[in-house]
């Protein structure tokens, strides 16, 4: 400590300590190589056990959460935490009978650029299969994806913000006329239009009917490449991100009304509670309405030999209070569905 605080070399710290140079070199290389004999009692960026139990019961009830995401919602419940001290926890031998599930990382794909909120909106439909499934053996609903086998679900999308605007549900795949009607219900209740609304060339974004309604609405279309993965990146995301999040965890209603109300609670979910990788872990809402990220907020320090410019999940924020203190997660479910669930971190 001595050496590298003064800038000497080896030889200057010898005669100082009355020692050869060699034996400098020795104690260099033992403290090395780990097996000094003079060592720190504790790590000073060891997290106690009570940390990685926490992230492993969280990664036992929520096992859709990866690493990223769980550091994001930790920092944002004022937790100091970062993704690769969650992955060490999770790989650690667990301290409950229990073996966290691997996290997956989702494949990446490029996004669509937009300046503010607003500016680009995206809209798409995806198939979604109720708890009859998609098919049945007789004819000719065997072909048919029409309920009560399937919903047409179709969502709206701001890109700037990740922030769905709207939805809609039908109960067969709908006309260029209903899809109209749906996207003029969403823009009255967000009381705005976008200036461009990007699409897939499906046969409803493409008619006639829909054309003039997007160009009576001032509201300039472009359409992603047919058969070309990524094209509308945003979108397919955020679909892909419902279906794993939401209907293929739970038992998919036939009534309507329950369908829609299970969607728009994963939505205000979605929404209001998920942390964004593409926003630094910021909320489509936070982004949206410009309200002050919960991230960005001083966070509790576990580790009690920690510094305030030790590194944590970004982006890198000061320590609330002392370090070393120890919290209480409380782990709640939006209306009880197991499936949204909301961390919130007090300090003890």
């Amino acid at each position: 400590m001595i050496r590298a605080v003064r800038g000497w070399n080896n030889t200057q710290v010898a005669r100082r300590f009355h020692v050869t140079v060699q034996t400098i070199v020795n104690w260099i290389r033992s403290v090395n190589n780990g097996n000094g004999t003079v060592q720190m009692l504790e790590r000073t960026n060891r997290y106690p056990d009570f940390v990685r139990y926490i992230v492993q019961q969280l990664k036992a009830f929520c096992p859709m959460l990866g690493r990223c995401k769980i550091a994001d919602i930790l920092a944002r419940a004022g937790l100091h935490l970062s993704a690769s001290t969650v992955k060490r926890c999770i790989d650690e031998p667990p301290i409950e009978p229990f073996k966290a599930v691997e996290p997956t990382t989702p494949p990446t794909s490029p996004s669509i650029p937009a300046w503010y909120s607003d500016h680009v909106w995206s809209v798409n439909l995806t198939v979604v299969a109720s708890c009859d499934g998609l098919w049945t053996l007789w004819s000719p609903n065997a072909l048919a994806q029409v309920h009560p086998y399937s919903w047409y679900v179709m969502a709206v999308i701001d890109h700037f913000s990740r922030r769905i605007m709207g939805f809609e549900v039908f109960k067969q795949q709908p006309t260029a006329v209903q899809v109209a009607s749906a996207m003029e219900r969403i823009c009255t209740r967000n009381g705005l239009t976008p200036k461009y609304l990007i699409s897939d060339q499906g046969v409803q974004f493409v008619a006639d009917e829909f054309r003039s309604w997007s160009k009576a609405n001032d509201i300039k279309q472009r359409f992603g490449a047919i058969g070309k993965h990524g094209s509308i990146a945003v979108t397919e995301r955020v679909i892909l991100t419902y279906k794993d999040g939401c209907t293929r965890r739970i038992l998919v209603p036939i009534s309507r009304n329950e369908m829609i109300r299970e969607t728009q609670l994963f939505f205000e979910w979605y929404n209001e509670y998920r942390p964004h990788m593409a926003l630094d872990g910021k909320t489509p809402n936070e982004v949206y309405c410009g309200r002050h990220a919960a991230n960005a907020k001083p966070r509790i320090e576990t580790r009690p030999l920690a510094k305030h410019l030790t590194s944590c999940a970004a982006p890198r924020t000061c320590i609330a209070g002392r370090a070393g203190a120890k919290v209480k997660v409380r782990l709640e479910f939006l209306e009880g569905r197991r499936h949204l669930p909301i961390i919130k971190v007090e300090r003890i």
